[in-house]
């Protein structure tokens, strides 16, 4: 059985560990934002796709035990997931409202997380070939790579 939290002496959690919670927890709000998208209904689909931005955030606290001390973090990354300019915007708001992560640090991982979950999609969308159905999963995919690619980032380069 995988603990809730795991702490060591110094409170840094496992990178490992934090990829899988982001990872599953973005993984169920992407289906539900995909679920909405596909049964027209706009704004719980906005809902959905905004708080895929706080999954890498809360598996991050999950990993270091940090689940209160995490909230500016969480809306921070809420905000920050606007589609077009959440590349900028998340690492940001993310970044200043987190004591423990740096700015220019969750930049450069989230540009690092996006080139991981776009070769991730764009490797799945290669089998599939002319079938659109690949589209759903392939976009739960993408996003719960992102966040277990963020929260193993933020869990290794936080600063104590």
């Amino acid at each position: 059985m995988i603990p809730l939290t795991t702490m060591s002496a110094t409170r840094s959690g496992n990178p490992w560990l934090a990829s899988v919670y982001a990872g599953i927890l973005t993984a169920v709000i992407a289906y539900a934002a995909s679920f909405f998208l596909q049964s027209d209904q706009l704004v719980p689909f906005v809902v959905a796709l905004l708080l895929t931005g706080a999954g890498p955030v809360l598996g991050y606290a999950f990993a270091t035990g940090r689940i209160g001390g995490s909230i500016g973090g969480m809306i921070g990354g809420i905000i920050g997931a606007i589609p077009v300019i959440g590349i900028i915007l998340w690492p940001v708001l993310v970044g200043a409202l987190t004591r423990s992560q740096s700015i220019g640090k969750l930049f450069l991982g989230n540009i690092i997380a996006l080139i991981i979950g776009f070769a991730v999609f764009f490797a799945m969308a290669s089998t599939m070939g002319q079938d659109p159905s690949w589209f759903t999963a392939g976009f739960i995919l993408l996003f719960a790579v992102w966040a277990g690619a963020c929260a193993a980032i933020m869990t290794s380069w936080a600063k104590y």
